[in-house]
């Protein structure tokens, strides 16, 4: 293990770090303090990887926590607007964490090197997700895997994407659950959340005239509801 002294991190960057491939070469989108790819490295989960923010301010963090830590062996902090500033063969597992899903939309979509079925996306939205599920869709990326963590009161989704056009995820129900499954707290947690912002929409849709859209809307809620072994919900 490196110099540094191991910490922990939170749910929603242990989330993202278990969905991390095993002495893969790491790329840390927005990387502010470096926690993800430090705590990586001290762990011997990684084999190289880049810290890429593009504000300057946060790299300086990052690059003082890479010292702190003793993992400048392992971790480079780099300037870089996206992945503009990165090579393909720097990359194999690619972390989007704590950014805006419309951002992480635009990101993916000018970088067409991440189209190699060999890469894989993490992805941590905090905002827009379902626009996110659905740029995804839009792009050939199929999502592998989907999971919920808890942090500060909140809940937030993680997902392992890889680009592979057919499988990729269609469908109602998935913008707003993607491949969320209620087999663990955090992410009934999450699915019970996205009821009651749904039950909204539909009833301000209803009362614009628009029923077919509510109605569509309230299908997606009975079906999270029925995930959720709550039925009486659905309606």
């Amino acid at each position: 293990m490196p110099g540094g002294r191991m910490f922990s991190l939170g749910g929603r960057l242990a989330l993202c770090a278990s969905l991390v491939r095993p002495g893969s070469r790491l790329v840390d989108v927005g990387t502010d303090h470096a926690y993800l790819p430090v705590w990586l490295a001290l762990a011997g989960r990684i084999g190289r990887a880049v810290a890429a923010d593009v504000r300057p301010g946060p790299l300086a963090r990052a690059e003082r926590n890479i010292r702190k830590y003793g993992v400048e062996a392992t971790v480079r902090a780099r300037l870089s607007d996206g992945l503009d500033a990165v090579s393909p063969q720097e990359a194999d597992d690619i972390v989007f964490a704590g950014m805006g899903g419309l951002l992480i939309s635009r990101i993916l979509l000018r970088t067409p090197w991440l189209r190699d079925p060999a890469k894989r996306l993490i992805l941590q939205p905090m905002t827009s997700v379902e626009e996110l599920r659905r740029s995804l869709s839009e792009q050939g990326f199929a999502v592998l895997r989907e999971r919920a963590a808890c942090e500060d009161g909140h809940v937030y989704t993680a997902m392992l994407c890889g680009y592979d056009p057919a499988n990729r995820m269609t469908g109602r129900l998935y913008p707003y659950v993607g491949r969320i499954s209620a087999d663990t707290p955090e992410n009934r947690l999450y699915l019970a959340r996205r009821m009651a912002p749904l039950k909204k929409r539909a009833d301000g849709l209803r009362r614009e005239g628009d029923r077919k859209a509510a109605e569509e809307l309230d299908e997606v809620r009975g079906r999270i509801a029925a995930m959720l072994g709550r039925p009486e919900e659905s309606n």
